[in-house]
């Protein structure tokens, strides 16, 4: 399929109406026959709400156009919600957390699909995951390895309970799951301190093989970042980046020549008068930063959306050109969005 003409595009995936009103963790994954997938949690009217389900649009013209959007999983006394999705061969793999409402008796699952989205499994146990986590974004490092970031808030004896009423979430713990077999077995790294109650973490790999993730940490007005010198086995101790934040989800992506993408809200503020939910008014604008020099400097920085309201929780792909990155992300919590951006020559 070619790309879309012009430097930054867009079209409206899906809006949010009630009792389907709220929109979050969005995320768009090229499936395997070649058409376009735009995944994402809706049901409610906020997050966490026992309405909350999965739902996906798919589009056959690369993103100009979206499919009417139709559930994947939704329960009549669960929410569920999905933290990763990734595309290996003819299967994709969609990590997904479900709970009673209030992320009480908090399980986390996998689902899959052979017909690139068209029809999903049965929700089955992801064994490797502490109860009560999230896992984030997939990386592979250049030794074949594969990452997964992970937030968990297993730290009390009964799982059952939400970590809401019990005081685990403003004590979670941070870390990696890695594989060495494509995904059949993982092992947890080293925990990460200190850590935050949402810390979305990302990974990605610079020049040199060592392993970096950038770390979500609310209140700091910055994104933290911890290194890794044996392979993801160990973390260094999270310390603060000059990179602004409020309070949000960002997404890595490395490309072939070493030259690393961020694309995040680059907003210090930490409050703001016109939101009850500590920073979110602040989730603006919306860029696109890339460095050529391992994350030392940002040489390259362009907005590439900031209309107002809340743009938040980017998520998606490059291209196998190297030449777009495509992704969606929430506007105001109520409607899910693509943008397409031309990525600067390298050269």
């Amino acid at each position: 399929m070619s790309a879309p003409e012009g430097p930054v595009v867009k079209s409206l995936v899906y809006k949010g109406y009630p009792p389907d009103h709220c929109c979050c963790d969005s995320c768009l994954r090229i499936m395997p026959d070649g058409t376009w997938a735009a995944i994402f949690m809706t049901g409610g009217k906020s997050e966490p709400e026992p309405e909350n389900h999965i739902r996906i649009c798919h589009s056959t013209d690369s993103g100009y156009t979206w499919s009417k959007a139709e559930v994947v999983h939704q329960f009549a006394d669960r929410a569920c919600l999905l933290s990763e999705v990734y595309v290996e061969g003819d299967v994709v793999t969609m990590f997904v957390e479900t709970h009673t409402g209030r992320f009480g008796d908090w399980k986390v699952s996998t689902t899959r699909s052979a017909d690139s989205g068209r029809t999903w499994s049965d929700l089955e146990p992801f064994v490797p995951a502490p109860r009560r986590a999230f896992v984030r974004n997939r990386f592979v490092a250049s030794w074949g390895e594969w990452f997964l970031p992970l937030q968990s808030y297993d730290i009390v004896d009964d799982p059952t309970p939400s970590p809401m009423k019990d005081g685990s979430f403003k004590t979670p713990y941070d870390a990696a799951l890695v594989s060495g077999d494509q995904g059949k077995t993982w092992a947890q790294s080293g925990r990460i301190e200190p850590c935050h109650a949402w810390a979305e973490s990302n990974i990605t790999e610079l020049s040199d093989g060592r392993l970096v993730m950038l770390v979500r940490y609310d209140g700091s007005g910055c994104l933290y970042r911890s290194d890794s010198t044996d392979r993801g086995r160990t973390w260094t101790e999270a310390e603060p980046t000059s990179i602004p934040n409020p309070g949000s989800k960002i997404r890595l992506h490395r490309l072939s020549d070493g030259r690393i993408c961020l694309v995040h809200n680059p907003n210090s503020a930490t409050s703001h008068p016109n939101s009850k939910r500590a920073a979110n008014c602040n989730r603006n604008p919306l860029s696109l930063w890339m460095s050529d020099d391992d994350m030392r400097t940002w040489g390259y920085r362009q907005d590439l959306i900031d209309f107002p309201g809340m743009l938040a929780y980017p998520d998606g792909i490059i291209d196998d050109k190297e030449e777009w990155l495509h992704f969606t992300f929430d506007y105001n919590r109520h409607d899910v969005i693509y943008v397409g951006v031309k990525l600067p020559d390298g050269k």
